[in-house]
Order: structure tokens, then sequence, then C-alpha cells
């Protein structure tokens, strides 16, 4: 083999490994899992850098600046939680059911809402469920990351406005039909295939909230603050305006706070 013939073959050879990592990045964006506990779909979200917050000039002053994060691998449920799965949990911990929004009845007893996302939960009850299924409370990086991928996304499908054909926002309260059952609308779906992360229900991270946290410039795999009084909640809910369904827009609450539009999703570390 003369020199001309083994340069060749070592660039095919490299652009082999190339194209199997693009291929191989390319799956675990899009694979989904099942967890053993709550059979919940998981989407894999990949390694990498994504554009967090708003540029100058747009969104809000919490969300700037805007910059480069990266972070690790990790999993994260592609729905929201359901009534259906949270009353699982309760039933088997002998918790108290949360309040029903929709009638005097007990939650369990309401007709035709286990697919609708669980509302009226603390952010205690959010940690102690995912942690009983073996996972936890997403980061408000990995919350973000998910719902805009890498491309630095207004909203999850791209920068277009939403549609409230597709996007549960700017509602009134119309008992069972104000929340949508999860996962039902295709086109509200984000770049990893992640649903419902704009609209219908908030969803609570694990993150402290501070107004001036993106200014100290962490990076990689940002948490949060140590400590603080208020706990970051993501997206907008059926009754929030188009601003605050953003994938970039921040919310706020004390975590003993619930309401009918707050609710959550889990993630899982990959080690």
């Amino acid at each position: 083999m003369n020199k001309s013939q083994k340069i060749l073959g070592l660039t095919f050879l490299i652009l082999m490994v190339l194209a199997l990592s693009n291929f191989l990045n390319l799956v675990s964006a899009t694979t989904s899992i099942k967890n053993d506990r709550d059979s919940v779909e998981m989407i894999l979200i990949p390694a990498g850098e994504f554009l967090m917050g708003s540029a100058l000039g747009e969104g809000r002053t919490d969300e700037r600046p805007q910059r480069k994060v990266y972070l690790d691998v990790y999993e994260i449920d592609v729905t929201e939680t359901t009534n259906d799965s949270y009353l699982k949990f309760i039933h088997s911990t002998r918790r108290k059911e949360p309040i029903n929004p929709y009638s005097d009845k007990k939650l369990s007893a309401e007709p035709n809402i286990g697919d609708l996302p669980v509302v009226q939960i603390t952010w205690y009850d959010a940690v102690d469920y995912c942690r009983w299924v073996g996972k936890r409370l997403p980061t408000e990086a990995e919350w973000e990351k998910a719902a805009r991928g890498d491309k630095g996304f207004i909203f999850p499908w791209g920068s277009d406005s939403p549609k409230p054909k597709e996007v549960n926002f700017q509602q009134n309260w119309a008992g069972t039909n104000t929340l949508w059952p999860v996962g039902s609308v295709s086109q509200n779906s984000s770049p990893y295939g992640v649903k419902d992360m704009a609209g219908n229900v908030r969803e609570w991270t694990n993150d402290w909230y501070s107004s001036d946290y993106y200014s100290l410039g962490i990076n990689k795999n940002p948490k949060g603050p140590q400590k603080g009084i208020l706990k970051v909640i993501k997206d907008g809910s059926w009754h929030s305006f188009k601003a605050d369904i953003r994938s970039a827009a921040r919310g706020k609450g004390g975590f003993a706070l619930k309401t009918d539009g707050i609710g959550f999703r889990c993630a899982k570390s990959i080690k």
C-alpha cells in the first residue's frame, strides 16, 4: 500500500467515525425509554451546549445575559405527570390526595381526568413523587434545553407565534375542559420530542430562583443558587399570555405554593 492509499484510507476511517458519532448523537436525541416504576416514556437529551436565556432586547431582565450552557446527558419525561400516575403514588405511600380543582369529589373519584396533568402540587410533593419513581426534578437549565433544543428557539417548535388550537394558553377556567390531555397535540413538541413545554401547566424545577443568577456566568451544568426563598417555575399555563410560554421565560413561587396551573415532570441523570 503506497502513501496516497494510506492517507485515503485514514481519511475514510475518520469520516466514518464522524458519521457514526453524528448518527449516535441523533439516536440519543430521539431515543425513548420507559421507566420501570411509572411506565412514563422518557427522552434522552444528548450532552452538549445550548443557548440559555434571552438576547438583549428580548424577554425580561432576569433572563439575561443569554449564554451558551453545557449540560451532561440526561433523561426527561416526554409528558407532564398525570393524575393517574400521581394517584398511584398517593395510594402506594398513603398520602393525602391533592385538591380536586374540578368538583367537590375526591380527585380519585373524578371521571375522565386520568390523562390530564396533575395540579395543586407543591414543590415538595413533586420532589417526593420523582424520588418515588427513581427520578428527580429537572434543573432549570435541563428543562430549558429540553424545551428549545440547541438552536435557541423562542418556543419549542421554533419562533412562530403559538396557535390557540395547538397550544393551551390564554384560556378561562372551564372545568375538566381547561387542561388538555398530556401529549395530545403533536405540534407542541420540542426539537427532542418532549411534549407540552409551552402552555397547559407551569412546571416546577429543582432550582432556587435569583433574578441575577445568569450574570454569574456559570456555563457548565448550572444548578441554580445554593439557597433562596423561591423556586424556579418554567413554562406558562392554560391562563398565561404568549410572553410567559416562551422557553426562556422564568417564573417563581414558594415551595409550598399550589395552584390549578402548576404541575411538573421528572428527569434522571445518566451515570
